[in-house]
């Protein structure tokens, strides 16, 4: 329960986070033409061993490498690799990797991450983060390589580091995310797009989606009025399914409306065993709500786990409820992950990325959260 409770105030406060130092350091040099490397929810951090090893290192982990919501097994929210400064200047590589955090005490003059700090930031702007707060994130970009974002993390004494990785991981998690968005979006669509499924979701739901290439149609069921698709690869199957019923009651946007029509469209799903249909386990997992908006118009997010009644299989999900009220329609946006023995928080956040493109009536989706 206590990691729940640390993963739902995770998504609580990384949901409604702005920004770190809107003002980056100007720390790109001429003549780079090395790209950055690195995979998504990968993040380097360079800080002295002394450092690492105590209590601010304890800090970041708790935070950084904090439990993913939701997956069945725990996944940490980024994937962290640590040198020292020492390793880090020693590859040169590795300095063109894309997400760096430099974290270092600048009340230590030996630290060799507080040098590094020292000679990018500079005395004055230091000094300015010691009279003010004592602790403060400077986002710089392209100082080794392009597309590259570095954060130093720095704070006057042990005890104001690690509030400062406390207090700034929502903000510093949400560019890190967001930075990640382009690789995902090249991941996601490196098929390009299925033209047919998208000009069929348009014809019978009036919405529009970006499809990825390599998805099929499973099925198509009438009666429900909704479409099952699904993409195969050699290690997980992704899922989605686009449904649209009217809206009659505000009892469908609550944690067992979700439930119910979730459960209802999961027998569209089933294994080779018969009688097995898709449903959702709320009870190893709780099922999580939060509230956001597609343009203007109200939705609910529900993020958990599904499994196979009458069979062993199981994994995440995560559905959108859009509220069209002008039109009386609820558009349902059901996207899940089956990758036994895999990491899985990855394609979900795939699966969620196509699900973000949906628009009604041509209209671009424009997230706004906060969680309930």
């Amino acid at each position: 329960m206590y990691k729940f409770l640390k993963t739902f105030l995770f998504l609580a406060v990384i949901l409604s986070a702005c920004t770190a130092d809107k003002k980056e350091r100007p720390l790109k040099t001429g003549g780079i033409e090395t790209y950055a490397f690195g995979r998504v929810n990968q993040i380097l951090v360079v800080s002295d061993s002394a450092l690492w090893n105590g209590p601010v290192g304890d800090t970041f982990y708790y935070y950084f490498a904090g439990p993913y919501i939701l997956t069945p097994q725990p996944e940490a929210i980024f994937d962290i690799t640590h040198f020292t400064p020492q390793a880090f200047v020693k590859r040169g590589s590795r300095k063109e990797f894309r997400m760096i955090l430099l974290v270092a005490d600048m009340n230590d003059p030996d630290e060799a991450t507080a040098r590094m700090i020292r000679n990018d930031l500079g005395d004055r702007k230091l000094e300015q983060i010691k009279r003010d707060k004592g602790c403060s994130v400077v986002v710089g970009r392209d100082k080794w390589a392009r597309n590259q974002t570095i954060f130093y993390v720095v704070g006057y004494g042990e005890e104001k580091l690690a509030e400062c990785i406390a207090s700034h991981f929502p903000v510093v998690a949400k560019r890190i995310n967001d930075e990640d968005k382009e690789i995902i979006e090249a991941t996601v669509y490196q098929a390009d797009q299925n033209y047919k499924l998208n000009a069929d979701i348009r014809g019978q739901f009036g919405l529009e989606i970006r499809i990825p290439g390599d998805f099929k149609k499973a099925k198509n069921n009438t009666n429900l009025d909704a479409i099952w698709l699904r993409r195969d690869v050699r290690d997980a199957h992704i899922g989605l399914i686009i449904h649209k019923r009217p809206y009659t009651s505000k009892k469908q946007l609550t944690k067992e409306g979700m439930k119910t029509i979730i459960n209802e469209l999961g027998t569209l799903i089933s294994s080779w065993i018969v009688d097995s249909k898709m449903q959702v386990d709320d009870v190893n997992l709780p099922l999580l709500l939060e509230t956001t908006t597609f343009d203007d118009k109200y939705t609910v997010v529900g993020r958990g786990i599904w499994e196979m009644d009458n069979d062993f299989k199981g994994g995440p999900f995560v559905c959108y409820e859009v509220l069209d009220e002008k039109n009386g329609q609820l558009y349902v946006l059901y996207g899940y992950v089956f990758a036994p023995g895999k990491d899985k928080r990855n394609y979900l956040q795939e699966v969620e990325h196509i699900i973000k493109t949906a628009s009604i009536a041509g209209q671009k989706p424009v997230p706004k959260t906060e969680t309930r």
